[in-house]
């Protein structure tokens, strides 16, 4: 079937394909009410729709955003995609998406591939597997590209883009805090890599929840990870052999395989172990027991991360309130925490 033109539109409806054009691309001129109603049915009627390519040759943009995200098969990010798109579709923008796959070498092919095909603006979530050097030369292109670029939940040191993301250290701090006030005080953290900032941010809001209740910080107590499958075995032999009572895993990914590796030695939650999340993922609520977790806010941070690119792609420039966006998380109590209980000997 061929495609509707602006000239079929205008033999449809007797009127000049100037005055078609002015209607349909909504230009701010003086035309009779009617003979818009007539045009915009004509276009209907006829499946018009504007030929994308013939008007970013003219306006310069594409309309389409790019975003790379480091797993896709990570809940956290799919919600955080998923956000994301309804935002920009909301819009009026399309998205292409890169999954890097916790590849540091893959951010800065998908950044290039995206500026190849033209992409309006480009939304980062860093691998947290880096190669040496890497992030230096990720940095260094987003400096020097004349792409917009933002960053969520992981930033780039040095690139300069702004950022949207959750209050790690808040978050850190909340979940250390529950299992204080549980009664626990070996408590167990089960980091993200230690060169990803919102782990040692997560981290650095445990430390600071041990350090308000009185209970010394003790590095044998953490077992860093990779947010990942994978390390949950050799993290719960270490902390049994530490005698953690409870475990502070720094997303839920991890917190599911360390329910996995307690199932499987005949260990219960939260009976031998408390264990608390970070995400908030959808099974969370699913296992059994439901994860204890601290939330982030998906929603309002995926509208948030396509409105200030939008803004910068305005306008090429943001106000400071602008340039790092923070959004508090939460705590959500379920059933895999419980009050400290003695063991017996």
């Amino acid at each position: 079937m061929k495609r509707a033109t602006i000239k079929d539109v205008a033999q449809a409806t007797g009127y000049s394909i100037a005055t078609v054009s002015l209607v349909i691309n909504n230009k701010p001129v003086s035309i009779p009410r009617t003979t818009r109603d007539s045009i915009l049915k004509a276009a209907e009627a006829l499946h018009y729709r504007p030929n994308q390519l013939a008007v970013s040759m003219i306006t310069k943009r594409s309309k389409v955003l790019g975003l790379i995200i480091p797993d896709n098969s990570n809940e956290f990010f799919a919600e955080l995609s998923k956000s994301i798109e309804r935002a920009a579709r909301r819009a009026g923008y399309g998205l292409i998406y890169g999954n890097s796959a916790n590849d540091s070498q893959r951010d800065l092919a998908y950044m290039r591939m995206f500026a190849d095909r033209q992409v309006d603006g480009i939304i980062l979530a860093r691998s947290a597997a880096l190669l040496y050097g890497d992030d230096e030369k990720s940095a260094a292109y987003m400096q020097e590209s004349a792409i917009p670029f933002i960053t969520v939940d992981r930033a780039v040191p040095g690139s300069g883009a702004a950022s949207v993301s959750a209050d790690h250290f808040r978050g850190g701090y909340i979940a250390t805090r529950h299992l204080l006030e549980l009664g626990h005080r070996r408590i167990g953290a089960y980091t993200g890599p230690s060169d990803v900032a919102s782990s040692n941010e997560r981290l650095a809001g445990y430390r600071a929840a041990l350090t308000e209740a009185g209970v010394p910080f003790c590095e044998e107590f953490v077992v860093e990870g990779n947010y990942q499958l994978g390390g949950e075995r050799r993290a719960l032999t270490k902390f049994l052999n530490q005698r953690v009572s409870a475990v502070f895993s720094f997303n839920d990914l991890m917190a599911f395989g360390l329910y996995r590796e307690m199932r499987a030695a005949h260990l219960s939650v939260p009976g031998d172990l408390s264990i608390v999340g970070f995400d908030n993922v959808f099974f969370g609520d699913l296992v059994d027991p439901p994860l204890t977790t601290v939330s982030q806010p998906v929603d309002e941070m995926g509208a948030c991360v396509v409105r200030t690119l939008l803004e910068l792609i305005e306008h090429h420039t943001l106000g400071q309130e602008q340039q790092h966006q923070v959004f508090p998380p939460r705590l959500v109590v379920r059933g895999s925490t419980a009050p400290y209980r003695e063991k017996e000997v």
